[in-house]
């Protein structure tokens, strides 16, 4: 899928995203809640995890160049990356 490369795919298939319909299905938060959730599980860093994934993540699913997204649409991704570090579960 678009905008996404081997690292992402690496942290989509160690939850069990296989194809580009789940990931769909899943949609962009839900999508990266779970690989954060998964990264955890497999001890793998989260804090360089940014709002970056989740444009990526938008572009794959709404077959964009990530750049495209609007900015609103960034503002909010990276609304919920501020939020989820601030958080303490990530």
């Amino acid at each position: 899928m678009r905008n996404l490369g081997p690292m992402v795919e690496a942290d989509f298939l160690a939850i069990g995203v296989k194809y580009a319909y789940q990931l769909k299905d899943l949609g962009v938060e839900k999508a990266f809640l779970q690989m954060l959730e998964g990264r955890v599980k497999n001890n793998k860093p989260v804090r360089s995890i940014n709002a970056i994934y989740l444009y990526a993540l938008h572009g794959a699913i709404h077959n964009l160049d990530w750049r495209a997204i609007p900015d609103k649409q960034k503002r909010a991704y990276k609304k919920m990356t501020h939020v989820l570090r601030n958080s303490g579960l990530y």
